[in-house]
């Protein structure tokens, strides 16, 4: 080959391939026209009638992974671990408090049977100490009896109006209630009505001193006496002091029996 074509060959090519580089860098970057191609009639009446179809494109078919289903079985089995676990300790909570409950219960019903019996002995030893106290003051005033009993006279108060020559004895009755004094003395007035606090029934008998001047000097609880309520018993005694008798010489003893009826 002769230099000349040689050159002219190199600076064709070279030339093309410039072109070619040029071409690209300006078209492709750009939106180029989609080629849609050229309809060739076969000769057919139905086509190549100028109509162009319109190519349908295919459904792209999407890989959807599959569910990790370990990971979230293992997950559930956790969480049903958890909630057994804390219904359990929920469950024994409530069994623990139910059981302080009725111990706390039988413990308050305890202290209320043990508070009855306590109120029960303590009404009793008081319902003795009375009667005791009761009984102590009848003997009392029996072992005062002969106290106020005169020397040589026996003071049972069944002599009405008789005299003694050394020791004349008067008595008589009142309201209901009786009397009866050595030494030739006798009622002033009546005999005084003691104040019926209580709803009982009986009698009281109170021994008396009187003086020179009349009036009681003393006053205790004497035989026979079928009441012993302290109550009624002193206000025997109160009323007796207020009673009234005549004056005389030095000291008189004698009686007075307060006969108690239920209203």
């Amino acid at each position: 080959m002769k230099k000349s074509e040689l050159y002219g060959t190199t600076g064709s090519a070279i030339i093309t391939g410039l072109l070619i580089l040029l071409l690209f860098l300006i078209v492709i970057p750009g939106k180029m026209p989609e080629d849609e191609g050229i309809m060739v009639s076969f000769g057919d009446a139905d086509v190549g009638t100028g109509v162009t179809e319109t190519p349908v494109s295919k459904p792209v078919e999407e890989t959807v992974p599959p569910p990790q289903t370990t990971s979230k079985s293992t997950n559930q089995e956790y969480m049903t671990q958890d909630d057994n676990s804390l219904a359990i300790a929920e469950q024994k909570k409530k069994d623990k408090e139910a059981l302080e409950k009725q111990r706390q219960e039988e413990l308050q019903r305890k202290k209320e049977q043990e508070a009855l019996e306590n109120k029960r002995k303590e009404e009793e030893r008081i319902a003795a100490e009375k009667k005791r106290k009761e009984q102590e003051a009848i003997d009392n005033a029996n072992a005062m009896n002969g106290l106020f009993g005169s020397g040589g006279s026996t003071g049972s108060g069944t002599t009405t109006g008789s005299s003694m020559e050394e020791n004349p004895v008067s008595s008589g009755n009142s309201g209901g209630n009786t009397w009866m004094l050595n030494g030739d003395r006798g009622l002033n007035g009546v005999i005084e009505k003691p104040n019926y606090l209580n709803n009982v029934e009986g009698k009281i008998t109170v021994n008396i001193r009187v003086d020179a001047n009349g009036n009681v000097a003393g006053a205790e609880i004497g035989s026979p006496t079928t009441i012993g309520d302290l109550a009624t018993r002193n206000a025997a005694k109160a009323a007796a002091y207020k009673t009234k008798f005549t004056t005389g010489k030095g000291i008189a003893t004698g009686t007075i029996t307060y006969n108690f009826k239920l209203k």
